[in-house]
């Protein structure tokens, strides 16, 4: 009974998430010279459905959970804005974009690494 409980709460949760756009990759050209450009790349998993069309900008988001100060017990989770990016290719399931900005911390919560990771979650806008 145990297995079927657990089995089913997997499934839910692999439905609640199916739906949502995140970050799974991040590339970056090596230039070879001082005037070749930087281009780094976030791939995205969740494009499906025309959910995000080339040139959209969209805003990216981490889930941080929150703990008291000796770090033993969960207060909760905020989803904090980490900046936003620009779609530039769309495949399928898959769409790759481009750094706009970051949003600076001075009125958004402090994070521990305040840029774009592989985790981080995409909205619409």
């Amino acid at each position: 009974m145990k297995w079927i409980l657990v089995l089913a709460l997997l499934g839910i949760h692999s439905l609640a998430s199916a739906d949502e756009i995140s970050i799974f990759e991040v590339r970056r050209n090596i230039p070879l010279s001082d005037t070749d450009p930087v281009y780094k790349d976030f791939y995205l998993k969740g494009a499906e459905g025309g959910k995000l069309k080339k040139n959209q900008v969209i805003t990216v988001t981490r889930k941080v959970t929150m703990r008291d100060s000796t770090g033993s017990q969960v207060m909760g989770e905020i989803q904090a804005p980490v900046g936003q990016l620009k779609v530039i290719a769309v495949y399928g399931k898959i769409a790759v974009a481009r750094e706009v900005k970051l949003f600076s911390r001075e009125e958004l919560p402090m994070l521990d690494n305040p840029w774009f990771m592989i985790g981080d979650s995409a909205e619409t806008n």
